[in-house]
């Protein structure tokens, strides 16, 4: 292969450029990205940082973008926590690039869907419950409380409470408006004394310990891959009904109606079902595989469609309807929200 003049020319002025990249790549250290996607930077304070309102009426946000719904107001003089800053990478022009992650003020409120909350001790009634800016699950999460946590309402609309802001709730505000403190000084504690030397007696060395070998464990029995598998096959020897499809190992238990019904917990995500023949309206699908569980059958009265497309834990007996004998049917005595 014959090369020309010109791309003998090419290949002496690139063939330094390259050297040159390749060295400084193995040269140069790595370092790690600190902007999230869109160019998104935040800096977790570590310990917290406080701050003084400069403006007078500024908005509290949903988000750190004026696309956030406004969820409060901070005056003149305020003083407030600052959890995080945070720096947009993209941004329109009259936006502010600058935020601060906030400490929501106590005299602000947050809203719970009315059906977690226990109607008689006031307290939250499922595992985890979301903080919203609004009466909706359209409104920006604020934060979250944990089962059993108390809580103050202070109104009620469409299925949802107006509650005190807690500790943990949290809002956003332009940086713009805050005056952050300088943190106070840490003073180091004086250094402890160098231990005394210790002097070591030296003797002849005992001769090696043996261990003796270890027992040979016999193999684990063949078993269902899960709990919910195991006792379905339990529940089939006992009634009788074994089922012949080879695919039942990964089914979901189906429970018969017995005199004293099991109470049993089972983990997945709720959905609606749209076949008119089913037992229930709402079914029960395995996180990972999406399979049908169990048929759910919620307690009289309770809005149940808020936990429609999330993550549940729930707890009560399983039966079995004539019509479906593959699928369980669970009495929801309690559902709380996975983490």
């Amino acid at each position: 292969m014959k090369l020309n003049v010109w791309n003998l020319w090419i290949i002496s002025v690139c063939a330094p450029l390259t050297a040159a990249v390749v060295m400084a790549q193995e040269a140069a250290p790595a370092t790690p990205a600190k902007a999230g996607k869109g160019g998104l930077v935040k800096v977790v304070l570590n310990p917290p940082a406080t701050a003084v309102v400069k403006s007078a009426n500024v908005n509290l946000r949903g988000l750190a973008s004026f696309k956030g719904e406004t969820v409060g107001h901070l005056q003149k003089g305020d003083t407030v926590t600052v959890l995080e800053q945070i720096t947009l990478g993209r941004h329109k022009k009259d936006e502010p690039a600058d935020w601060a992650k906030i400490v929501m003020p106590a005299s602000d409120s947050v809203w719970v869907a009315s059906g977690l909350i226990d109607d008689n001790t006031k307290t939250i009634k499922v595992r985890r419950a979301h903080l919203r800016g609004g009466p909706g699950e359209n409104y920006s999460v604020l934060g979250t409380l944990e089962k059993g946590t108390a809580v103050k309402e202070t109104k009620s609309e469409k299925g949802w409470v107006a509650i005190e802001a807690p500790t943990n709730a949290f809002a956003y505000v332009a940086a713009e408006f805050l005056d952050v403190q300088p943190a106070p000084a840490v003073v180091s504690p004086p250094a402890a004394p160098a231990p005394e030397p210790q002097v070591v007696a030296v003797n002849t060395p005992a001769p090696p310990i043996t261990a003796p070998a270890p027992e040979p464990v016999a193999p684990a029995p063949t078993t269902p891959e899960n709990d919910t598998a195991r006792e379905l096959e339990a529940l089939h020897r006992a009634t009788g009904t074994a089922d012949t499809n080879a695919s039942a190992a990964t089914s979901p238990a189906s429970i018969t109606d017995a005199s004293e019904p099991r109470i049993v917990t089972r983990e997945g995500f709720v959905r609606r079902t749209y076949n008119v023949q089913t037992p229930t309206i709402f079914e029960l699908r395995d996180i990972q595989s999406g399979k049908l569980m169990d048929f759910l059958d919620p307690k009289t009265g309770v809005d149940f469609k808020i936990f429609v497309g999330t993550r549940v834990i729930v707890k009560g007996p399983e039966g079995v309807d004539a019509r479906w004998p593959r699928t369980p049917v669970l009495t929801v005595q309690t559902v709380d929200l996975m983490p």
